[in-house]
């Protein structure tokens, strides 16, 4: 009877290590637990065993501009913005947020730059959940060098490949999921390729690969193809919008298509989140479709919205959409490594 714990200290026991978890502020507010700390209360032989290329959380805090007490109190934490290298020599302006790991990569679409509307409530959620993130603009637009005529799938995806080495390099972050939005959806597809220990995760919002030779080529009048040749790039407009094409995006963007080589032709197996408007007036919603046939892996879930427009930023309900796919990534990760653990040998 000795050897027993009463059911009081069972309860009390059980309390105590919930309390742990929790924290309050000076002024009394009461603070949840954040990712990383429910994490880190794991047992340690568990994380031990897993493939670093599957690793969720880094076991050590990575190197930030912020003193630690900022990561208990996220809602003070503070991004660093500045200019990361990349391909031939060029710059990108970056915003960067210290935080846990993964980091959370955003890709903006076509028309927008790192000061959209989904980065800045993206940045704002991993901000209130200690969360790393990251997001640059394009080699050509916003802040970034270069001159958008030369801009083409092919850079931006290696550009990318060139800012999830840098995280690691610089700031510890060995691991990242991507959100990609429109054409950030397609980038991110040929960057995961490039990357495939780095990437955990893909979420794609309206992702819209292959647009410039599927949607856009057939679209555009013959008077504005021959101003794109004669000039190299040319205005139009496309769902409602304005948009500049460009020669050379036309041409790579026909070289880096991935939707034509048939099923399974894509190979990446990370889980996938593809989140896509049926009232979309740019493109089909069956593009999702088409993405998850040509996906190896089979971690692949589609959700539709109904009514949802090109942008999907309409309301909050969209952007809970993109945190809730996040979550969800991690929970499809730390089931992989739950099973790997299951299966290794003692």
């Amino acid at each position: 009877e000795s050897q027993m714990m009463r059911p009081s200290q069972l309860v009390g026991g059980a309390l105590a290590l919930a309390l742990s978890l929790f924290c309050f502020t000076p002024t009394g507010a009461f603070l949840p637990p954040s990712p990383a700390a429910l994490f880190h209360a794991r047992p340690q032989s568990a994380r031990a065993l897993r493939p670093s290329v599957l690793t969720l959380r880094s076991q050590t805090r990575p190197p930030t501009s912020v003193v630690p007490g900022n990561i208990e109190q996220p809602e003070i934490r503070n991004s660093v913005s500045g200019m990361v290298p990349v391909t031939e020599g060029a710059c990108l302006r970056y915003d960067y947020l210290p935080g846990s790991s993964p980091t959370i990569l955003f890709l903006p679409a076509l028309n927008t730059t790192r000061h959209g509307t989904k980065s800045a409530a993206l940045k704002t959620w991993c901000r209130r959940n200690g969360r790393s993130y990251m997001v640059a603009d394009f080699f050509g637009t916003g802040q970034s060098d270069g001159d958008y005529k030369d801009a083409t799938i092919t850079r931006w995806a290696e550009d990318t490949a060139a800012v999830i080495d840098w995280l690691a390099k610089e700031h510890g972050q060995d691991k990242v999921i991507i959100v990609g939005a429109g054409v950030g959806g397609w980038v991110m597809l040929h960057t995961a390729q490039m990357r495939p220990d780095a990437v955990l995760g893909l979420v794609g919002v309206a992702a819209d690969p292959d647009f410039t030779e599927t949607l856009i080529r057939p679209a555009l009048s013959p008077e504005t193809l021959a101003e794109i040749e004669a000039k190299g790039i040319a205005d139009f407009q496309w769902g409602g919008r304005n948009y500049a094409m460009t020669k050379k995006m036309l041409a790579d963007g026909k070289e880096m298509m991935v939707l034509n080589k048939g099923p399974a032709s894509i190979e990446i197996f990370c889980p996938v989140r593809l989140i896509q408007g049926l009232g979309d007036e740019e493109i089909p919603p069956e593009s999702a479709l088409k993405i998850s046939e040509c996906l190896s892996g089979k971690d692949v879930v589609i959700t539709y919205v109904k009514y949802g427009r090109h942008a999907l930023e309409e309301d909050d309900g969209d952007f809970k959409r993109i945190y809730t796919s996040i979550e969800d990534l991690e929970r499809s990760v730390q089931k992989t490594n739950y099973m790997i653990d299951m299966i290794r040998p003692v």
